[in-house]
């Protein structure tokens, strides 16, 4: 980054693009498109993106679902210069467990961090780290897109197959479910309470994670050596 022929590339990924064109990246920051004309320094993270993609010679683009606007304009940037553009592949996002943070759906202002590690799960969490966060992670009765549903569709269901419910014996029986919707209605009528429903996810997750636990378990000191990397604590 420090050579001259990456900033050219940077200025010609900023070249012909409009402030506005700009603006409909920002996701990619969590940010709306009107909130940023205060902040220069927003408007320059758009050609950056674009430019690393190119001086990384990336064949596929892989990110979250907030990444798409900014590398559709990389597409655009592509284009107009005659380079060669990167296949782009988007999975859902996951919203914190806290649920949203107030502002517009398409900011992603909501989703998981490693910033606020109360309202994300790591890959390394353990049983009783997972099960401490589920039991303040908001959970809307009836709402598919509450943060307790989105792991049990995206990450849950489609590796374990079921969501075990156990509640405590004088509050029913153990139940299985197979697929989101069901589960949902029976949070939502009733049938099942909604703190068993966010304990059956929080198991149904750990027994996803379990071998990456397990790996950083018998390495010592990989984990420091990934939270170093990262930032993390």
């Amino acid at each position: 980054m420090d050579s001259g022929a990456y900033w050219e590339r940077v200025l010609r990924c900023s070249k012909g693009m409009s402030l506005n064109r700009a603006r409909r990246t920002f996701s990619i920051m969590g940010r709306s498109e009107d909130s940023s004309d205060d902040d220069l320094a927003a408007f320059f993270y758009p050609p950056m993106q674009a430019a690393d993609i190119f001086e990384l010679n990336i064949d596929i683009a892989f990110g979250g679902m907030d990444q798409r606007k900014a590398h559709m304009y990389m597409r655009e940037v592509a284009d107009r210069n005659g380079w060669t553009k990167a296949t782009c592949i988007h999975t859902p996002m996951l919203s914190g467990l806290k649920g949203q943070g107030g502002g517009r759906m398409d900011s992603f202002d909501h989703k998981m961090s490693k910033s606020d590690p109360g309202n994300a799960i790591f890959v390394h969490d353990t049983s009783k780290q997972i099960e401490k966060k589920f039991r303040k992670a908001f959970l809307e009765v009836g709402n598919p897109a509450s943060p307790v549903f989105e792991i049990a569709q995206h990450i849950v269901l489609p590796n374990n197959g079921q969501l075990l419910v156990e509640p405590k014996p004088e509050f029913g029986k153990p139940s299985t479910w197979n697929d989101l919707e069901s589960f949902v209605s029976a949070v939502s009528n009733g049938e099942i309470h909604p703190f068993d429903a966010k304990m059956a996810v929080a198991r149904g997750l750990t027994e996803v994670l379990s071998p990456v636990v397990e790996h950083f378990d018998g390495n010592s000191g990989l984990l420091d050596a990934v939270n170093k990397m990262t930032g993390s604590q």
